[in-house]
């Protein structure tokens, strides 16, 4: 007696089914994990920006300017955005006569970190200090 062909899946089959879903699903990981590491990057760019731009108002508001250089030894290390948390971002800056002018000082804060590779950033501004 002759058996019916019966319906349904070959065990081939089904592992090609499950290499298939497998490689999807890793590729959407992969994609997501790329995603994720580029939005802390962008993250942390927008903080640096800043802390930058916060150290340069800082030092425009004082009354005596004087020539200094913080980088790349000095400065401030660990600092965040939030306040009392230890963070990545150190932070340095360097006041100098701009070449411009004599009555021109130029400010260069620098701020750098490390998420999954090493940044820094750099903002200039000239100020006048003449009478």
């Amino acid at each position: 007696m002759a058996q019916a062909n019966q319906g349904g899946f070959t065990f081939n089959e089904l592992l090609v089914a499950m290499a298939l879903v497998v490689v999807m699903v890793m590729g959407y990981s992969l994609t997501s994990a790329g995603l994720i590491r580029r939005q802390v990057a962008n993250n942390n760019s927008s903080v640096a920006m800043h802390l930058a731009q916060d150290k340069i108002e800082e030092l425009q508001a004082r009354r005596m300017l004087i020539d200094s250089d913080s980088c790349p030894d000095a400065g401030d290390r660990g600092i965040s955005s939030r306040t009392g948390v230890a963070g990545v971002f150190d932070r340095c800056w360097k006041v100098a006569a701009s070449p411009l002018g004599a009555a021109l000082r130029q400010i260069d804060v620098t701020v750098s970190w490390r998420d999954h590779e090493t940044h820094a950033l750099t903002l200039s501004t000239l100020i006048y200090i003449g009478d």
